[in-house]
């Protein structure tokens, strides 16, 4: 028999799969759980449990799909936007915007998306303008100039992008100039697939080359397969009206289709991927986001014109979103392709332009996001995260998997990525099943640790998320994440706008009655005027919620008329939904004198458990036989309540033999962090 005293010293591997549990020889292994639940993983060691989400407002439709964008200007003025059928609806600053004075109600304006439209929505931004593409819908401009003066406008590029030039002996007449013309074509070959023109074509451009100059025009009006009518760009007139063979029609338009997706790179707007021509992305003008001409009126392929290119692979790899970073990376469905100048130090332009397929790891038609100089994707299968950066070794990109040692965490299929880089750097996933799950990543520190994340239910049922998006906080010190929730209260679906509550720092000034460990909840908060009820609790009506007064437990209350009776008065109160954060620990190797500790019979005699600013923590071999650690102590008057750091001891009664595993759990709506365990173990030969 022999007493070992093992120490897990840092929890920086998470929670990992069920098929590593006899993998003792791995690395991650030590520094790993087998579930961890609410809380977040620090990436330089501990675990501290999640703060709460706070309400903000229901959706305008609870019975409609609605979906969450982020808008952000800058740090100071960042925006979470909420998409439903037909309408945007706007908040920053931890609020719902309004009306201004003497309206009343969530200001908002009319989308031209509907509710089964929004998931095929992307997105980019420059300043106060967020681009948005759909393959069934030309590209919009959302706009800003003020936080109640947001408009939506049709991008209409200039002369371009193009379809490949003609080829057939198919001319093309203008009768004038410039100005409104009617152009006429000799035949239908050649244009729409031998169809000719078609009603659809309204809002396409046409090329025509004459007297070595090209001119540019937009169709206003389809007369026949064989004319249209036609309105030229400024500075864009026709050389003259002879007829020509040298003609080029828009690549974009109802009949051809949309781009699907858009970026920013050096100074250039790039869309990629419409219905006709999935696997080719267009750049505009360099500075010039609204030009996309290939040449100037004098047909010479300049440094800062447009550009086009098709990728040429064996198969047609669609183009499914593209990322600006130091080099224009491109996710396609056969895997990432990087767009560069073939040097970094020269700017990307029509003659230099390469492009390399960099590994065969498909990717999602989904956003992906930038983390730590690595841009982060779902791969084709929906069940994996990958990390898309540049690998010295092998002198090119790699695209490891994330979830290699978690592959279970993703069941479920991945749908939305959010980042919130501080005050830790944090990668949420969103499934399809509604499920939250979060990664701890700090790419140059090797922490790759996964933990998920459950939200308070309620009596009807398990909280579901719905969408997700990441902004800075009002005072730009950390990032927040918001979240639309569905929850069932009193038989019937409602859909939330929460965001997850700042994390508590007592060394940066939080006290115990600033800590916010409930769920859906809301505050009141007045050191002047002390209350025993709290009100505007309707979007729990019915719900038993756990209550925090004045840095202390209270008995749990239902909701009755949107507001509930405290038992003692208090100046600040945090009325929400409870959760549990908790962690099970794994079967770690000790070695004794005869050998692995592995198959033996042992028996934990006592755990110890390093915490910082804590109180209550409950352990134990199972969830039905948990013991309480003690915090309260003599000196401590009752009523009062204070956070403990340093270790506290826990003499375990009736472990069972054999089981080395335990769970920590943490219920109350009050912080608890754990930096460390210590064990004193006891192992037989038996």
């Amino acid at each position: 028999m022999a007493k070992v005293t093992p120490i897990q010293t840092n929890f920086t591997g998470g929670e990992i799969s069920p098929r590593l549990l006899g993998r003792v020889d791995l690395t991650k292994y030590t520094s790993s759980v087998q579930r961890c639940e609410n809380f977040i993983c620090f990436p330089h060691g501990g675990i501290t449990k999640r703060s709460g989400t706070r309400f903000i407002a229901e959706v305008k439709d609870s019975s409609k799909k609605v979906r969450l964008i982020p808008f952000i200007f800058s740090t100071v003025q960042a925006y979470v936007l909420e998409f439903g059928h037909n309408y945007v609806r706007f908040y920053r600053n931890e609020g719902q915007i309004q009306v201004p004075s003497p309206g009343t109600g969530a200001y908002e304006i009319v989308s031209p998306y509907g509710e089964d439209d929004l998931d095929e929505i992307k997105f980019t931004q420059s300043a106060d303008i967020l681009y948005l593409t759909h393959p069934n819908y030309q590209t919009r401009k959302l706009s800003r100039t003020g936080h109640t003066a947001f408009s939506f406008s049709l991008f209409d590029a200039i002369d371009g992008p193009w379809g490949e030039i003609n080829t057939t002996s198919t001319t093309l007449t203008a009768s004038a100039t410039s100005g409104s013309v009617t152009i006429t074509a000799s035949a239908v070959t050649g244009i729409n697939s031998g169809q000719g023109f078609i009603s659809t074509d309204v809002g396409r451009g046409i090329r025509i080359l004459r007297s070595g100059k090209w001119g540019a025009a937009y169709i206003t009006a389809v007369n026949s397969t064989t004319s249209v009518t036609a309105t030229t760009w400024p500075d864009f007139s026709f050389g003259d009206t002879t007829g020509t063979d040298n003609w080029r029609l828009g690549i974009w338009s109802d009949t051809t289709g949309w781009p699907t997706t858009a970026t920013f790179y050096q100074q250039r707007l790039f869309f990629a991927n419409n219905i006709t021509t999935p696997n080719t992305l267009w750049a505009s003008e360099s500075g010039n986001f609204e030009t996309f001409s290939p040449t100037n009126r004098d047909a010479e392929v300049l440094d800062d014109s447009g550009l086009d290119l098709t990728l040429a692979t064996d198969q047609v790899n669609a183009i499914r979103w593209m990322y600006g970073a130091k080099q224009l990376l491109l996710g396609t469905s056969d895997g990432p392709f990087v767009v560069s100048s073939g040097s970094d130090n020269l700017a990307l332009t029509p003659n230099n332009v390469t492009v390399n397929r960099e590994t065969t790891d498909g990717t999602a038609n989904l956003r992906p996001i930038g983390a730590s100089r690595a841009t982060i994707f779902i791969d084709r299968t929906r069940t994996k995260i990958r990390e898309l950066a540049y690998n010295l070794e092998v002198d090119g990109f790699s695209t490891p998997d994330l979830t290699l040692i978690a592959e279970h965490i993703t069941t479920g299929n991945a749908k939305e990525l959010a980042y919130t880089r501080s005050p830790d750097s944090l990668i949420w996933t969103l499934l399809d099943t509604g499920e939250l799950r979060c990664l701890t990543y700090e790419r140059a520190q090797d922490v790759v640790a996964w933990h998920r994340h459950i939200l308070g239910a309620t009596t009807g049922g398990a909280a579901k998320v719905k969408s997700i998006a990441a902004i800075p906080s009002a005072d730009e010190l950390e990032e927040q994440l918001y979240m639309i929730v569905e929850r069932t209260i009193g038989g019937s679906t409602k859909q939330y706008v929460e965001f997850l509550e700042k994390a508590f720092d007592q060394a940066k000034g939080d006290v115990p009655k600033d800590a916010f460990f409930v769920d859906s909840g809301l505050t009141y908060d007045n050191p002047s005027v002390s209350v025993t009820s709290v009100s505007g609790l309707d979007h729990l009506e019915g719900e038993s919620v756990r209550i925090l007064a004045d840095g202390a437990n209270h008995p749990n209350k239902t909701v009755s008329g949107g507001e509930v009776t405290l038992e003692r008065s208090a100046n600040t109160v945090h009325v929400g939904l409870s959760y549990r954060a908790l962690m099970r620990t794994l079967d770690p190797e000790v070695q004794t004198e005869t050998g692995p500790s592995q198959g033996k019979t042992r028996r934990i005699e006592r755990i110890t458990a390093r915490v910082v600013d804590t109180y209550t923590l409950k352990i134990g071999p199972s969830l039905n036989n948990l013991q309480e650690i003690p915090f309260r102590t003599p000196s401590i008057p009752m009523g009062s309540l204070e956070l403990f750091t340093g270790d506290k001891r826990l003499l375990l009664a009736h472990t069972p033999d054999r089981q080395f595993d335990l769970y920590f759990v943490h219920d109350d709506p009050l912080p608890c962090t754990v930096l460390a365990i210590m064990y004193a173990l006891v192992v037989s030969e038996r």
